[in-house]
């Protein structure tokens, strides 16, 4: 059964001991190279939307340290303008004049255009007008080239209120489509009566388009990029300030659908943290898109970096590609290596062994074997082989004993047949001796019918002496 065995078993130690370790090695690989490929994703994703934020980020500072510096210049070109005119001026509330030095400044425009000349930005007087601020004098003009003459201080503009309670404001302006960074101050007369204002105003223009050029041009791969946003109160009022095709338009009426995602920018708390799902609006389709958004403080305006996921992981995805290259590649070789191993220092070994064991179990007993190894297999070998000469002494007592018990045999059968003749003799005499037992048997129950007989008799005699006694008494 055994020998059968060996002889159909066709199978490799090496080869399964191999493959079942290339499985195992292989799927400790596999699951170490996800968990790997998940937290260097997750990373790598992480470091992206870090690179977009800061981008955005380096755009906010220069918007930040642009409107610092503007605020700075503008406060300090209305010093100069502020010299030109009376600490305290007077209104006639009756027809809007307003005097400086005794001299009416409605409708004199040396100082305002004094003022732009030198600096190259715009001035503007405003007269009190009940509870508005109308403009007599100023070097602002239209597109059409007029000055912007006669119009009110809108009172949602954020100078308004400030006026009004007689303070200063300095902010951001657009004016007929190009921005300025301006600066309001209430004019009082001697009862400490706001009655008017200063107004300068540099442009900002060339700042801004720079800047904005700068965040345009900010490119994230192949798709993706940068663009700015003035997000207003609604979502209807939002408007690009920096976009590749439409600066200057409204948001809606470029992407109609972007009011959702709008409303999820303006809920966002920005830092690093990106938005998933984002609605392209770079005019760019993206595929899997994601935004980071930051916020300029000094003018609420959002800079928001898109860029596509797919785009982003693309170098972290061919990375991978070749690390799996090499797991499988170092898979196969340790693989190959551990076969080779398995094969010459189990398999081979094995082979040997298996013959050994096979000549045993065949009854060849003559031949030795043993092994150097001082391995669990040179032991093995070793324990084999004393085997065979633990069966070879066990062989040999058999053989011994077999011829003893044979001799004994011999001389069994010789006292049987001696032990044989003299039991017929006893037989027979058995049988003799039977016989004369018969005959004594015989003769014995002849005396036992005689006695009988005689004891009848006696007790006949018994009675006639007793019935001869009775007679001699009765005589």
């Amino acid at each position: 059964m055994a020998e059968s065995t060996f002889s159909s078993s066709k199978r490799s130690v090496a080869r399964e001991v191999s493959l079942l370790a290339i499985v195992m090695l292989a799927g400790v690989l596999v699951a170490a190279s996800l968990a790997i490929n998940s937290i260097t994703a997750r990373t790598a994703r992480q470091q992206v939307q870090a690179l977009a934020a800061d981008k955005a980020d380096n755009v906010v500072q220069v918007l930040e340290s642009q409107d610092a510096t503007a605020r700075e210049l503008v406060r300090r070109s209305f010093k100069s303008f502020k010299l030109a005119f009376q600490p305290t001026m007077s209104l006639n509330e009756e027809n809007g004049e307003l005097q400086s030095y005794g001299i009416a400044v409605n409708n004199d425009f040396s100082q305002v255009d004094k003022f732009t000349k030198d600096t190259g930005g715009v001035a503007t007087v405003f007269a009190r007008k009940g509870d508005d601020f109308l403009r007599i004098t100023t070097s602002l003009k239209k597109p059409d080239g007029e000055r912007a003459m006669g119009t009110l201080l809108d009172r949602k503009h954020p100078a308004y209120a400030r006026l009004q309670a007689g303070q200063t404001y300095t902010g951001r302006a657009v004016l007929f489509g190009k921005p300025y960074m301006t600066h309001y101050e209430p004019v009082k007369d001697d009862a400490g009566k706001v009655v008017g204002a200063l107004f300068v105003g540099n442009d900002t223009s060339i700042f801004e388009a720079a800047v904005f050029k700068q965040a345009q041009e900010t490119r994230f791969f192949d798709s993706g990029g940068l663009y700015v946003i003035d997000p207003g109160k609604s979502a209807e009022e939002a408007r690009f300030l920096a976009h590749p095709q439409a600066a200057g338009k409204r948001v809606l009426e470029v992407v109609a659908q972007a009011a959702p995602f709008l409303e999820r920018l303006r809920q966002s708390d920005g830092g690093d943290a990106a938005l998933d799902d984002a609605t392209p609006l770079r005019g760019v389709d993206l595929v899997d898109p994601w935004a980071v958004r930051q916020v300029v403080k000094t003018h609420g305006w959002w800079v928001v970096a898109e860029v596509s996921d797919r785009e982003a992981m693309a170098s972290h995805r061919a990375t991978m590609a070749w690390v799996w290259g090499v797991i499988v590649l170092a898979v196969l070789g340790l693989g190959a290596g551990l076969f080779w191993l398995l094969r010459r220092r189990v398999s081979q070994p094995l082979r040997e062994l298996t013959a050994a064991v096979t000549t045993v179990a065949q009854g060849e007993l003559t031949r030795s074997f043993s092994s150097d190894r001082q391995d669990e297999i040179g032991a093995l070998v070793r324990e084999v082989d004393a085997m065979r000469q633990l069966y070879l002494r066990l062989l040999l007592q058999v053989r011994s004993a077999v011829e003893g018990i044979t001799n004994a045999s011999v001389e069994i059968a010789n006292g049987n047949q001696d032990l044989s003749a003299r039991t017929e003799q006893t037989a027979s005499n058995l049988q003799s001796t039977a016989q004369s037992m018969e005959q004594i048997t015989a003769t014995v129950q002849h005396s036992t019918d005689a006695a009988r007989q005689a004891n009848q008799l006696a007790a006949s005699a018994a009675e006639l002496a007793a019935r001869g006694g009775a007679v001699v008494g009765e005589v």
